[in-house]
């Protein structure tokens, strides 16, 4: 029989498909006798070529796995196979055929489970034997055998954990006592037990090991780190890993121990570079951890000295280049990586303060290596710290970094670059009024540049893609250290980012923000522009100009049009179907310029373009280059101009809304991970998969199945966030492709990366909007019953912060415009959600023990308060969605949070947390309507406090508050009316912030739409009408027109005397613009409309006090005719 079987396995090995196929009938027939098993446990032992025991040992795997086809082997061949099994273990090197083995006794030990004698304890005993052994090659045998044991089985041996966790203290003390602990036994151990962390918690003895045996698990690594290699020092770091993510308690009593450990090995250069990458890298996920430890034992600042002192250890010589693609992986990058973590996650009143002590002298320094760190380090932790650095440092910082970039060394400008580009990112808008100091320094490099390009032509056709003298600003130094966000300017894969780039990034990010405040600018700018576009500079030069464009367009929109003919000259000499292959990325930056273009401009503007521009892209689409960053570009110029042609669209989309659809859910953006160690034989594995097991894989195959390919990652992304602007713009035209729409980004919503899954966000919201407004509610039923859950499933499991943040802030959206909540249950979901965000119970919290002996609130970081104001926003919009008699339950459940958090900010002296606790339950009021009353007793004297508050913002909402809760309490407040109007009235004299006072008027005005009888008309009206109109927040105009219809309707006489004010008031906010919607203007003219007819002279005379009034309002006599 060992022939046929053979020749079965030569076929399954062949090329052949059809062979393929026969051989695996064979075997499947084969099966059927039950000597065939043993026969391939034989050709397993044997010494016949690798490939054909790997076969068979794939094959012996996928009949023995099922319980039902192991019972049906005799008992005497069931002790053979395991003996056998065993034994191949122990003596087979060849680790595919190990590994295989493996899976194979993991299987018979679960099967073997129930009997009264479970083969496990034999195993076990086996192990336990060997590792124990004096004899390093046996215990090191034994060792290796659990590693693969648990590798394969973990779950089979987790109930033995108090068995298994001495083994591995016995032989760490073993290893110490034989003065050798980076032994191969040890490695294994390590490894053995990384599989069984996840299952250790609950294990009271076992989790008392673990964190016994911390510090001799750190000797064992530091002796593998002094042994230098840096795979076997990753491998059996991998147990602190696992311990950070399954088990990070057991970690918080050695949380000193370990980052004293890691930062001696990360600021030591002997050390392998992968070695110091690795502890850097954990140092930023035990920070994230333990981070109120971290600060309870004063290691925040020993930790920046180390991590600062290893960004700066990059030596700088002739022919050295600080930022080369070869340091990405580098201990520097990783301690900038790890600087970006502490950031996000310290409190950086906490934080900023002893960074800066290690910057400041650095930045006097001679070294140029230590003033680049300092600026790299200022850029870095923009994101994390924006709002400190906003509020205490930005003027300062600003200075030192202009300082910067006029720096004597070309790699210092750069990183000085770097900072500004940050700091443009991440600090709007305050960083714009800061724009006459900063776009001087980008102008005059930007002539610089013109002036060297255009002496480049001048000198004998020099070739500008040749590398200049390296004190010249057109030395093309590359810059790559962290932040995905800030990569993502520029496309992932290509070569690093360069010097130019750097500044080319922060100019960008700066004028991109500046609104209409770019406009003075613009005729410089632009000429300096045009200049970098010449054709005949570096392709990589014009693709940074356009790109520039693109963002100018985004701030100065139609301000840009004096200009807009000699872009498009400059365009259309790139948009070209066919171009040299070097010009392939300026073509496709052409293309995103455009689009960005068709975005901003103005509708009018491009409406002439727009058919030319479709074309253009149908025929990319279909005859352009088979590239996902190609389509990516085409999906995007094809998105833009939606929300130009809008319904239009309709006769376009069935010619390419499927090729769309196949980039969103192309499979192309994840590749295969295979194993370093892994041998072409995986290869056999899959497909006798494929051809033999007709039944599910096993689960542990899937594990960490694929990687990421950049490129179709964008690609899907560009796809998704296209359909999203279909949506958004074409209404009726793309209601026939919303349900594929919807399901094919339904598909992709788990996806690995997480702009994808935001981009995913994203557009279901779009489609669940856009259902909204196409009245048909059975679909918006339906993709809201699918949609609200997944959503509350992604804010409670998604350990990205970001991912659910943003989130949050679509949702608001959604809430606040569509009934999206459909059932209590679904509504149930959300409300946990935020009540556990709250209580920082989600997966992207990473919630820790304080440690003990602090009673104060914690502090947070940034990135927390955000979640926190996020999900405490969305509450009020959620209350939209249901009934107020449900939110009332759900606002008692959740009240005393909003009380905490102002107690807590009032407590740190935080202005904005106290203005934002004071909107948010103004929102809630809102949403309660009617059942405000219930709470009406509680919360006014909380708002009448917040009038009296220091900061005009929080006082600015309390007025608001206060209004509305009136106008939603109704009868309840009216015996608050003295106290309520005497508390306006003290603030309306005291008041100096136009926005607040605006708001102490729209509170006036609630006070007079809910019960005009309850407001002394002489004593408020005279007060109130000389603070109008709005100066600032022109929102309230809504109330303000309410309130004078009231009083015109029901209290006529007692205002007559104030009846031009009024209509004075009503005119001016008319002609200005100032109304909020539609209704409200209506409401205004209409009020305009009954005093013209009714007090003709009054109207005569208030029209005629300027000619631009006296137009707009016979611009409405014409209207009213």
């Amino acid at each position: 029989m060992e022939a046929a079987i053979l020749d079965i396995i030569n076929g399954i090995l062949a090329m052949d498909t059809e062979r393929i196929r026969e051989s695996t009938d064979k075997m499947l027939k084969a099966y059927e006798n039950p000597d065939s098993l043993l026969v391939l446990t034989q050709i397993i032992m044997s010494d016949r070529p690798v490939q054909e025991r790997q076969v068979a040992a794939v094959l012996l795997k996928r009949r023995v796995k099922k319980l039902r086809h192991w019972q049906l082997v005799p008992a005497e061949h069931q002790a053979v196979i395991k003996s056998n099994m065993l034994q191949v273990l122990i003596a087979v090197k060849e680790k595919t055929v190990k590994g295989t083995v493996a899976f194979i006794i993991g299987s018979l030990v679960r099967h073997e489970e129930e009997k009264q004698n479970p083969w496990r304890e034999e195993i076990l005993k086996f192990i336990y034997e060997r590792c124990s052994s004096p004899d390093p090659t046996e215990s090191e045998r034994g060792s290796s055998i659990f590693s693969t044991l648990m590798d394969a089985a973990p779950d089979q041996f987790s109930n033995h954990t108090d068995t298994i966790f001495p083994l591995l203290a016995g032989t760490l003390v073993t290893a110490e006592a034989n003065g050798n602990m980076a032994t191969p036994t040890v490695h294994n151990m390590l490894a053995g037990i990384c599989f069984l962390l996840p299952f250790v918690s609950g294990h009271s003895n076992a989790e008392q090991i673990v964190v016994k045996a911390v510090p001799l698990i750190l000797k064992a690594l530091g002796a593998f780190a002094e042994k230098g290699d840096s795979n076997e020092f990753m491998g059996a770091f991998d147990i602190m890993d696992s311990m950070a993510e399954y088990v990070p308690h057991l970690l918080t009593g050695n949380v000193k121990l370990i980052l004293e450990f890691c930062l001696t090995i990360a600021r030591n250069k002997q050390v392998d570079a992968a070695i110091r990458v690795q502890v850097i890298t954990f140092v930023g996920s035990l920070i994230r951890l333990k981070k109120k430890i971290i600060m309870k034992q004063k290691l925040l600042q020993p930790t920046l000295s180390v991590i600062f002192e290893v960004i700066c250890q990059d030596v700088l010589d002739d022919d050295d280049d600080y930022f080369s693609s070869e340091s990405l992986n580098s201990p520097s990058n990783a301690a900038a990586q790890t600087l970006d973590l502490m950031a996000l996650h310290m409190v950086p009143d906490k934080f900023i303060p002893p960074l800066l002590e290690l910057l400041e002298p650095a930045l006097q320094s001679p070294e140029p290596v230590l003033r680049r760190s300092s600026f790299i380090c200022m850029g870095v932790i923009a994101e994390g710290c924006s709002e400190a650095i906003g509020k205490k440092y930005l003027q300062v910082m600003l200075n030192i970094i202009k300082a910067g970039v006029l720096d004597s060394v070309m790699l210092v400008r750069t990183a000085a670059f770097f900072a500004l580009g940050q700091f443009s990112e991440f600090l709007q808008p305050t960083i714009c009024k800061f724009a006459p100091q900063i776009l001087p320094v980008l102008f005059d490099y930007l002539s610089q540049l013109v002036m060297e390009l255009k002496a480049g032509h001048n000198s004998n056709g020099a070739n500008l893609d040749s590398v200049p003298a390296k004190d010249s600003i057109m030395y093309l130094d590359m810059i790559q250290i962290k932040r995905r966000s800030v990569l993502a300017k520029y496309r992932i894969g290509t070569p690093n980012p360069k010097h130019m780039d750097r500044m080319f990034y922060a100019l960008e990010t700066f004028c991109e923000n500046l609104d209409e405040e770019i406009v003075p600018y613009l005729p410089t700018l632009m000429d300096r522009l045009f200049g970098v576009m010449e054709p005949q500079n570096t392709n990589r030069m014009r693709e940074m100009g356009l790109s520039a464009i693109a963002a100018v367009s985004t701030a100065a929109k139609e301000h840009l049009m004096p200009y807009f003919p000699r872009i498009m000259t400059v365009l259309q000499g790139c948009l070209v179907k066919d171009c040299p292959k070097e010009m392939y990325s300026l073509r496709i930056q052409a293309i995103d310029t455009l689009a960005e273009l068709c975005r901003e401009v103005g509708k009018d503007n491009i409406i002439p373009l727009a058919d030319d521009t479709m074309n253009f892209c149908l025929m990319m689409l279909e005859d352009g280059p088979d590239d996902p960053e190609f389509r990516r570009s085409i999906y995007n110029l094809m998105s833009s101009l939606s929300s130009v042609v809008n319904e239009s669209m309709a006769s376009v989309f069935p010619k390419f809304i499927d090729r769309i659809m196949e980039s969103v859910i192309s499979s192309e953006d994840m590749v295969p991970n295979v194993s370093d160690n892994a041998e072409d034989d995986l290869a056999l594995e899959d497909a006798a998969n494929i051809e033999i097991d007709l039944e599910h894989t096993d689960d542990e195959d899937d594990q960490d199945a694929y990687l990421v390919e950049n490129d179709y990652i964008i690609e899907k992304e560009e796809a998704i966030m296209s359909l999203k602007e279909f949506a958004t713009h074409t209404g009726a035209a793309f209601a026939p492709y919303l349900q594929s729409a919807f399901e094919n980004v339904y598909k992709m919503i788990d996806h690995p990366q997480s702009d994808v899954r935001m981009a995913c966000i994203d557009s279901i919201c779009a489609f669940i909007t856009a259902l909204h407004k196409l009245n048909d509610a059975v679909g918006l039923k339906r993709a809201c019953e699918i949609a609200i859950p997944k959503f509350a499933h992604i804010m409670r499991t998604d350990d990205q912060v970001g991912v659910v943040n943003h989130l949050l802030d679509v949702l608001y959206d959604v809430f606040k415009n569509v009934p999206a909540i459909n059932s209590q249950e679904h509504a149930e979901l959300i409300f946990a959600c935020i009540r556990d965000i709250f209580t920082n119970e989600m997966a992207c919290q990473f919630n820790e023990e304080s440690g003990g002996g602090d009673d104060e609130y914690p502090e947070e970081s940034e990135n927390e308060e955000m979640l926190f104001e996020n999900a405490a926003n969305l509450f009020p919009m959620f209350g939209l969605t249901i009934q107020p008699e449900l939110f009332s339950l759900y606002f008692g459940r959740l009240y005393h949070f909003y009380i905490q958090r102002l107690a807590k900010v009032k407590d740190f002296d935080l202005p904005e947390g106290r203005a934002f606790v004071y909107g948010a339950l103004a929102d809630c009021c809102r949403a309660l309507k009617g059942c405000c009353a219930t709470y009406f007793d509680a919360l006014r004297p909380i708002f009448i406090a917040g009038s009296k508050d220091s900061d005009g913002k929080a006082r600015q909402n309390s007025y608001f508050a206060l209004g509305e809760i009136v106008f939603h309490s109704e009868e309840k407040s009216l015996q608050s009316y003295p106290t309520i109007l005497q508390a306006l009235s003290e603030a309306i004299v005291r008041e100096s912030v136009p926005a607040a006072m605006d708001n102490i008027c729209g509170a006036v005005a609630r006070l007079i739409v809910t019960d005009l009888d309850s407001v002394p008309l002489g004593q408020v009206l005279p007060v109130w009408l000389n603070h109008l109109p709005l100066k600032e927040d022109t929102v309230e105009n809504d109330v303000i027109q309410k309130a004078f219809r009231v009083l015109y309707l029901k209290a006529r006489p007692s205002i007559e005397a104030h009846l031009e004010q009024i209509l004075a008031i009503t005119i001016e906010s008319s002609y200005k613009k100032q109304m909020p919607d539609v209704e409200t203007t209506q409401s205004a003219v209409a009020l305009i409309k009954e005093i013209s007819a009714n007090y003709p002279e009054l109207f005569n005379k208030v029209s005629n006090m300027n000619p631009e009034v006296f137009n707009y309002v016979q611009a409405l006599f014409i209207y009213w005719k």
